[in-house]
């Protein structure tokens, strides 16, 4: 369906017109009608089309417009014309009601363009997502319980929260670009540092960044949502049992294709919150970053070009708050400033910085270098290259791998020395791209006496 068959071709002419702020204000009364009321009678949003717009009514300039000339002589008829003009370009239709009075009935898409309208220029600041910790909270309640509906239905709602969730990332990095180009046009200090503080500190950093580090934490939820989509895939009569409740629910058309949506979106869900905080959330803290730094070196900047009386005093409090014997230059600029030195005594007063003496060359010191046999350095290099060697440790992990794609700390069975250095290698090159593995380091320690490690998780890569 192209963009025209679903809303109205002349829908958005009026915010084209030359009176397109008086047609954005009563798309806003629109919206505040729509919101309040169930059914709008169309006398309500006359009446409040002319009590909250009576002024722009009264100064608008209709040049050009299809009004009457009845309609041009009051603000009344404006607000009629205003009425009839939204109604023809398709922002409401209007139905009869019982007692033969007229209603006003707002389109789907008007709606959604009236609500996102509203975003745009609203003053308040979004707060109270929780994309993570709903899509945590629904996975282990439905893994708690024993019903198959709900199970479906949390991975479907697990897949909504985690769009939304990287729709949101995608938008705060994006907004944070937005105040790079709002920084760059503005050049007056005061107005930065409110820019800063105000705007984006409240707007973005309250509203996103802080609650996506402390509330609704990407790390802190990520394994326990894994190990819970996990614990279903292995699970292949669960799985089964979903597919069925989806169809029951016509997801899909057959039992294969609810299974085979059903495996889509897990693995999509597992493969976002393995990459959101490579790909979204260190983006997000270098753009903040950068950000930062940028508006602090322009505050310098401007601050160090101000050559009126507020620079030049900046510059010289600067200087004597530099210099410890600043009397000489006090005493210089009496003439022109009312300037007083004033001392404290603190608990340094008495102590003053010794003053590094420069270290004279001696004669160099010879340090023998103890003799070791070509024997000792084979066998350790022999230790490095090949028992302890990466090859070495990823054939270690094939043989344990052999039993299971998943692999715990119980399994490694450290029983000595050979095993315990194994197993610490083991976590060091699960890092590395090619490795065939990953590691999760879980709560906890696992003990066989007399080594201790953490609690830990490998699972093979796809």
């Amino acid at each position: 369906m192209k963009l025209f068959d679903a809303i109205h071709p002349e829908l958005f002419t009026i915010l084209a017109s030359p009176n397109k702020e008086l047609y954005a204000s009563a798309l806003e009364v629109l919206h505040e009608a729509y919101r309040d009321h169930l059914r709008i009678p169309e006398n309500t949003l006359y009446s409040m089309l002319r009590g909250k717009l009576e002024r722009q009514l009264a100064e608008a300039s209709f040049e050009g417009e299809d009004i009457d000339e009845d309609e041009l002589r009051d603000v009344s008829g404006r607000a009629r014309f205003l009425m009839r003009k939204l109604c023809s370009r398709g922002w409401f239709e209007k139905e009869r009601g019982k007692n033969f009075e007229e209603n006003i009935i707002v389109p789907g898409y008007s709606s959604k363009l009236l609500e996102l309208f509203h975003q745009l220029t609203s003053e308040e600041t979004m707060r109270g997502y929780s994309y993570v910790f709903d899509t945590y909270s629904s996975l282990k309640v439905a893994t708690e319980g024993d019903n198959v509906y709900d199970k479906m239905m949390s991975v479907y709602s697990a897949f909504e929260n985690t769009q939304a969730l990287v729709k949101l990332l995608k938008t705060v990095y994006h907004n944070v670009r937005r105040f790079f180009q709002l920084q760059i046009d503005i050049q007056d200090i005061n107005e930065i540092l409110s820019s800063h503080f105000d705007d984006f500190g409240q707007r973005v950093i309250e509203a996103y960044v802080r609650p996506l580090k402390i509330r609704d934490s990407v790390p802190k939820y990520r394994v326990p949502i894994r190990n819970i989509l996990d614990q279903w895939l292995e699970n292949e009569a669960m799985l089964l049992a979903m597919s069925g409740a989806a169809l029951q629910d016509r997801r899909k058309d057959s039992l294969e294709r609810c299974r085979a949506d059903l495996l889509e979106k897990i693995f999509w869900i597992k493969e976002q919150y393995e990459r959101i905080e490579s790909d979204y959330l260190e983006e997000i803290d270098q753009q903040v970053r950068r950000y930062t730094r940028a508006t602090t070196q322009k505050i310098e900047n401007l601050t160090n070009r101000d050559q009126n009386t507020r620079g030049n005093l900046n510059y010289l409090l600067t200087s004597l708050s530099r210099n410890r014997r600043a009397g000489d230059i006090l005493d210089g600029v009496q003439s022109a400033f009312h300037l007083y030195e004033q001392s404290y005594l603190s608990e340094k007063s008495l102590w003053f910085r010794k003053n590094p003496s420069k270290r004279e060359k001696t004669a160099p010191i010879i340090v023998e270098e103890e003799h070791v046999s070509d024997e000792a350095k084979a066998d350790a290099d022999n230790l490095l290259s090949y028992r302890y060697s990466k090859a070495a440790v990823a054939a270690y992990m094939k043989r344990l791998f052999a039993e299971g794609g998943v692999l715990h700390s119980s399994d490694l069975r450290v029983a000595d020395d050979h095993a315990y250095v194994m197993s610490l290698l083991s976590v060091i090159i699960s890092g590395d791209p090619e490795t065939f593995y990953r590691t999760d380091i879980l709560s906890g320690e696992y003990a066989q006496a007399p080594y201790k490690i953490p609690q830990l998780r490998f699972e093979r890569k796809e």
